[in-house]
């Protein structure tokens, strides 16, 4: 797997072996950050469900000034650091070794904001719907913020959901992007 612009492109990103990562294509990657090109330069990043930390990468790669990446999986965690030590962008990323939504809290309870959240939650298993929902619910984003939550095709988003708005919605093969901005 390899990045598709900045920095690092090109450079191939190590990962995970294990049944339970699914990576995000390049192509759907390229087509997130065609989508927020200008908008990732020194901006903080929060990367949920990161299996080997495409997205992050691809947002340290870009600009962003910090990724922090929310894994629980022992063979993800493993390739992240890994990843972080191969680009040699330590400490402009953090991994938080945790479930996704008990990760969520903490971090709203230590006040970080973030200008960027990916989540790329495992599919069929309903959870895109719910991680908006927490996002949404903790006060954990800057404004201007983008919420860019990639799931399965037919999982069906809301267009609003409390203070997060559907301003883009694409699809690539059986994955589809929603990009959320907060009122």
């Amino acid at each position: 797997m390899r990045i598709t612009g900045g920095d690092f492109k090109g450079h191939f990103l190590k990962t995970a072996r294990t049944k339970n990562v699914r990576p995000t294509r390049e192509m759907v990657r390229k087509a997130v950050f065609d989508v927020l090109e200008g908008f990732v330069p020194g901006k903080q990043v929060l990367d949920l469900f990161s299996g080997s930390g495409a997205f992050g990468f691809e947002a340290l790669s870009r600009g962003a000034q910090h990724v922090s990446f929310v894994e629980n999986k022992y063979a993800a965690v493993k390739t992240i650091k890994s990843n972080i030590m191969t680009l040699k962008v330590d400490p402009r990323g953090k991994i938080i070794a945790k479930d996704v939504f008990l990760s969520l809290d903490m971090l709203e309870k230590k006040e970080e904001k973030f200008d960027i959240i990916f989540a790329d939650p495992p599919y069929h298993k309903n959870l895109a719907k719910k991680c908006l929902l927490q996002i949404d619910n903790c006060d954990i984003l800057n404004t201007p913020a983008m919420v860019v939550m990639e799931h399965y095709k037919k999982d069906e988003l809301p267009n609003v959901l409390g203070t997060l708005t559907l301003w883009q919605f694409k699809q690539y093969g059986d994955s589809a992007v929603s990009f959320y901005t907060p009122v």
